[in-house]
């Protein structure tokens, strides 16, 4: 019969590296939504610069591009909170599932202590009784 500590440790590092697939994940959505919206603050940026060129059509134009791109990054922004909660969120179940396995690990590595410190005991038991026989057979 296999050690049920050992099967709740294993199910335990599967949903370890569960929630480590998770976080890689969310960790990359994080990064590319931030990557989003440093590009869209940068066009609003050279939407809204004046340049040297004069021209009332061209500057009205880089107006209404900029106003559109705003709504964007307002959405990009709102995107890339829930997406910091949420990974946030993933980071404190990954940490408390390492918690758990790594208590499991050290109850598997005391219960093969306990075993190992019974098992010298019971060889040391035996060996005090076969010298206390042999000594007695010499009397």
């Amino acid at each position: 019969m296999a050690d049920p500590i050992r099967l709740l440790r294993e199910q335990q590092e599967k949903r370890l590296l569960a929630l480590g697939d998770q976080r890689s994940q969310r960790q990359q959505r994080l990064s590319a939504l931030d990557l989003r919206q440093r590009q869209l603050q940068g066009l609003v940026g050279e939407y809204s610069g004046c340049g040297a060129e004069q021209n009332v059509l061209l500057l009205r134009n880089r107006s209404q591009m900029g106003q559109q791109l705003r709504p964007l990054i307002s959405q990009c922004e709102r995107q890339l909170e829930v997406a910091k909660q949420d990974l946030a969120s993933i980071d404190r179940q990954w940490q408390r599932q390492l918690g758990r396995r790594q208590g499991l690990v050290w109850l598997e590595e005391e219960n093969a202590r306990t075993a190992q410190r019974v098992a010298l005991r019971n060889e040391q038991k035996q060996m005090d009784e076969f010298a206390a026989r042999a000594n007695k057979a010499r009397r």
